[in-house]
């Protein structure tokens, strides 16, 4: 399966509006599918976005978080998906790099320098 970045900024954006800390598989979105839903949940974990913990619950890890407040804006993450699409090949690390550039853009323009 290919990784789909719009259902992992959906998933990890879902965990973090939800008021418990923890997720079994029986308790997420259906984004788009079942099948689609745990592959992204097994990559969100491999990749060190996602804990699991000894009963199979999931949570966001540190680097999870890091991730969602990079990507969170609709506009930055906009940004973010056409620079990566005219690059025509990406990484989860360079579309993080390249929204944290899109957000100092942003500071930059509301008088916020972040030197």
């Amino acid at each position: 399966m290919k990784r789909d970045m719009e259902t992992i900024r959906a998933l990890l954006l879902w965990m973090e509006d939800q008021k418990e800390g923890l997720f079994l598989y029986s308790s997420l979105p259906e984004m788009p599918d079942a099948t689609t839903t745990v592959e992204h949940i097994r990559m969100l974990v491999s990749g060190g976005f996602l804990e699991e913990t000894p009963q199979r619950a999931f949570r966001i890890s540190w680097e999870g978080h890091e991730f969602i407040d990079k990507v969170r804006d609709p506009e930055v993450w906009r940004k973010t998906k056409e620079g990566a699409s005219r690059l025509g090949s990406w990484s989860v690390k360079l579309l993080g790099e390249m929204a944290s550039g899109f957000i100092r853009v942003k500071a930059n323009e509301l008088g916020l320098p972040l030197g």
